[in-house]
């Protein structure tokens, strides 16, 4: 997926990686009017950045893992 999702950078295109969309597979097969024999594995947003000058946040990681002392 990673390789996607650099790819598509490279086109200067914006991408993201929905996974919590995943809990509505069947719905999203319904939308996209794909057959039901088809398993759902991932969901990717692309397309042209409103904007390209912006810049994500991100917490620094010591903020995210917690070490036991």
């Amino acid at each position: 997926m990673q390789n996607l999702l650099l790819a598509l950078h490279a086109l200067d295109l914006g991408a993201v990686w929905l996974g919590e969309i995943l809990k509505n597979k069947e719905r999203i097969l319904e939308i996209l009017e794909l057959p039901e024999r088809l398993e759902l594995m991932a969901v990717v947003a692309v397309g042209h950045p409103a904007r390209r000058d912006q810049k994500s946040y991100r917490r620094p990681l010591e903020e995210l893992i917690l070490l036991e002392k």
